[in-house]
């Protein structure tokens, strides 16, 4: 990096002030002294110095304060399907594929072929439809009796319950039945060994994973098509636990994707969750965002933006007053007597050359903000 002369001789005339500075601070105390006057603390951790010394734009002051939270915080994310308009088709029985009536790409509305199976299955369902409709038949006829001779006293409780149960059993394996048959697009009475599979929502077929002549089984992990209404969208994001504060669900977010640099997406707070992740202290968050021409595509990256509407003041510094070591970072605090001291701060999110201070200042402590660097390094080499 090229440092211009007029830089240099600045540089040059902080460095003599403070080092004059240093000298003078550490002939008025003893070894192992403090500022405080205190012996165990420890030392060199502190310089006096008057910023007025130094030329006017190389060291600069800035006194912290709360600000509205509603300059928002930016998190990590992701675009996810819409799980409440998502359909991922499944077969209920073992067969194969012999005709597919979609491929990837196509929309599809609700009730429409999807494919169609060849299955032995399929007349053992209707069999077991044709008893179930039997057997339902037979306990309301039994229970109509039952009740008859209850009104006559001639039969027992026991038996009106045992009836009872036995109607309300047959009546569930008829629905059971008549379930399976309508989920297969087969006729309970029509002979048939082929079945169809049919879409439950209308929307796009995002995902196809079965071919002609494949084998299906009612077991198969991975689903043989994927549905989804792609109208809107969820986007999953991380917020840390110390920012669980800001975040409230109907908060509006604002989306940015690598895909359409510059262009944002509104969408809303949907969810929050009941989990703190202990590996990375996040939580998932998810955003609910209108999708209308389709252009944010699932597994995309993305940037979350999450305004908290000025409900939570914060506190905000300006980036460069942010001085790190390792996993550590510090501010240099501005005290009485011209005396700066090195300060350990917890700090959160960045955003337009601000970051949010988590803990260790208070409003209307002041902080070094332009030339902290060259003051650090001089603190550290007394």
């Amino acid at each position: 990096m090229t440092v211009s002369p007029r830089s240099q001789v600045a540089f040059a005339a902080v460095m003599v002030a403070l080092s004059l500075a240093a000298f003078a601070a550490g002939c008025s105390k003893s070894h192992g002294e403090t500022e405080g006057g205190g012996a165990g603390e420890k030392p060199h951790d502190f310089i006096r110095y008057d910023p007025n010394h130094a030329p006017h734009d190389f060291i600069k002051i800035e006194t912290v304060q709360e600000v509205s939270g509603a300059t928002s915080i930016s998190l990590p994310g992701r675009v996810s399907f819409d799980e409440d308009h998502t359909q991922r088709v499944a077969s209920p029985i073992d067969g194969r594929a012999i005709t597919i009536l979609v491929k990837a790409g196509d929309r599809v509305r609700a009730g429409q072929p999807l494919l169609q199976l060849s299955s032995p299955s399929v007349g053992q369902i209707q069999a077991d439809a044709q008893k179930a409709l039997s057997d339902l038949s037979v306990s309301e006829k039994a229970t109509e009796r039952v009740h008859k001779l209850q009104a006559e006293g001639a039969v027992a409780e026991k038996e009106v319950a045992q009836s009872e149960g036995d109607l309300r059993k047959a009546r569930s394996d008829h629905a059971r039945a008549t379930a399976q048959l309508k989920a297969l697009g087969v006729s309970p009475s029509d002979p048939a060994v082929n079945a169809a599979l049919r879409a439950q929502i209308a929307g796009v077929v995002v995902e196809r994973n079965v071919l002609v002549g494949q084998e299906v089984r009612a077991d198969q992990a991975t689903p043989l098509l994927t549905i989804s209404s792609l109208d809107a969208v969820w986007v999953l994001a991380d917020v840390y636990e110390q920012d669980l504060g800001l975040v409230a669900e109907g908060d509006a977010v604002t989306i940015q994707v690598p895909a359409y640099p510059g262009e944002k997406f509104a969408g809303r707070v949907g969810h929050i969750g009941d989990v703190v992740d202990p590996a990375t202290r996040t939580v998932k968050i998810r955003c609910v965002v209108p999708n209308k021409d389709h252009r944010l595509k699932p597994e995309m990256f993305a940037k979350v933006d999450v305004a908290d509407n000025g409900r939570h003041k914060v506190i905000g510094i300006a980036t460069k007053a942010v001085l790190t070591d390792g996993d550590k970072t510090y501010v240099i605090v501005a005290t009485e007597g011209n005396v700066f001291r090195l300060h350990r701060v917890d700090v959160g999110p960045e955003s337009e050359g601000r970051i949010r201070v988590l803990g260790g200042l208070t409003p209307g402590e002041k902080i070094v903000t332009e030339g902290a660097i060259f003051m650090k390094r001089e603190i550290e080499n007394q």
